[in-house]
C-alpha cells in the first residue's frame, strides 16, 4: 500500500465526485429493488379489455362495420375482447346501452374463447384467458341521438363506447 498517497491530500473535489458515484450506486441498488418489489405486486392485477368496438356485425368472431356514426333501422353489435376473462363470470359482466343517460337495454354478457383471435390458435387462446363476448340492440331499439355502450363488471366499469345514431337520409 506505499503507492497510495494520505488521505489528507486528496482534494475537495475528488472526494465529493466519489460521494456522488457511491450516492448514484446506493440509488440504482434500492430502485432496483423497489422495481422488483413492485413488478410482483402488478403481475396479479386485472386486465382491463383490450379492445371493445360497436359495429354493424360479427362474422366468425371478428367485428365488421365498425364505425361511430350509424343510421337508424340498423342491428349493432357491442364486441369486446377480454384479456384474463378466467376472473369474471358470466353473471357478472354486463353491457348496458344508453341513449343519452337513459338506459335502453341492458344484458348479460357471455364469455367465449376467442376463435384465432390476433394470430392466436384456439388451444393458445384458451390457455391465455382470452375471451369474447358481444350483445345485440334490436333496430327497433335504436332511436337518432348520442348513444353509449358500457362493459361492467359488477360495479367496476372496463370499457365504454360512445357512438351516434343518425336519422335515416
Amino acid at each position: 500500500m506505499a503507492g497510495l498517497p494520505p488521505l489528507r491530500k486528496l482534494r475537495k473535489t475528488t472526494a465529493v465526485v466519489a460521494l456522488v458515484f457511491l450516492g448514484f450506486f446506493a440509488h440504482r441498488i434500492v430502485n432496483f429493488w423497489m422495481d422488483d418489489a413492485s413488478l410482483q405486486s402488478f403481475s396479479g392485477a386485472e386486465l382491463s379489455p383490450s379492445q371493445s368496438v360497436v359495429c354493424r356485425d360479427v362474422v366468425r368472431g371478428t367485428p365488421f362495420g365498425v364505425d361511430s356514426v350509424f343510421e337508424e333501422n340498423t342491428r349493432l353489435y357491442f364486441y369486446s375482447t377480454i384479456s384474463n376473462s378466467m376472473r369474471y363470470s358470466s353473471d357478472t359482466l354486463l353491457h348496458i346501452w344508453y341513449w343519452g343517460t337513459d338506459t335502453i337495454q341492458t344484458e348479460r354478457c357471455i364469455i367465449k374463447a376467442a376463435e384465432f383471435h390476433k394470430g392466436l390458435d384456439e388451444k393458445e387462446s384458451s390457455q391465455s384467458g382470452i375471451g369474447v363476448c358481444h350483445t345485440e340492440i334490436a333496430p327497433k331499439l335504436l332511436k337518432p341521438g348520442e348513444w353509449s355502450v358500457d362493459l361492467v363488471a359488477g360495479r367496476k366499469l372496463l370499457s365504454s363506447r360512445q357512438f351516434r345514431i343518425e336519422p335515416n337520409r
